[in-house]
């Protein structure tokens, strides 16, 4: 169970290395969504899924190392939780410590990512409300018998390009 113990924190060890990572691929994120900056959402969407990839990999490499240790514990595979394992390990403390300070870490990281994760989910959102809006503007005014939102120039249209960018940065 000592080899089961070391494989699990390892590879918790690195599941946390690997959402960490995620962390400025989703703040930059954040930024080309702000700038619409679709040339590098598409290269940040590629990374980030590189990552996800990786991240999938070791979550499915602790459950099952979870799994094991709850076979060897007479525990049920499919409900085992690390709170669990952790709770088990009071005759280990050296191996009971280690473990829940990488739980801990990778709970604080996923909460980390996971704000920033729903933070970029609202502005896209907010930007998709946005082209609708556009795109429902647009087909309105070409609807529109011979009305014209054109400036005594004609040059551009009056009121409708917004100065900056679409969304505002201290949401």
């Amino acid at each position: 169970m000592a080899s089961l113990m070391e494989e699990l924190i390892q590879t918790l060890d690195e599941e946390e290395k690997a959402y960490r990572a995620l962390i400025p691929v989703e703040e930059e994120k954040t930024r080309a969504v702000i700038a619409n900056d679709l040339e590098s959402l598409q290269d940040i969407t590629d990374r980030e899924r590189e990552l996800v990839d990786r991240s999938s990999a070791l979550e499915g490499k602790r459950e099952q190392i979870a799994a094991d240790i709850a076979t060897v514990l007479g525990r049920n595979p499919q409900t085992i939780t690390v709170g669990e394992i952790i709770g088990v390990l009071k005759n280990q403390p050296k191996d009971q410590k280690a473990l829940q300070e990488i739980h801990d870490r990778l709970r604080t990281t996923v909460i980390r990512l996971q704000e920033i994760n729903n933070q970029n989910r609202d502005l896209i959102k907010d930007s998709m409300e946005m082209i609708e809006y556009n795109m429902n503007v647009i087909r309105s005014t070409r609807m529109s018998s011979g009305s014209s939102n054109y400036s005594s120039n004609a040059s551009e249209v009056a009121g409708m390009a917004p100065q900056h960018g679409m969304f505002d940065a201290k949401q």
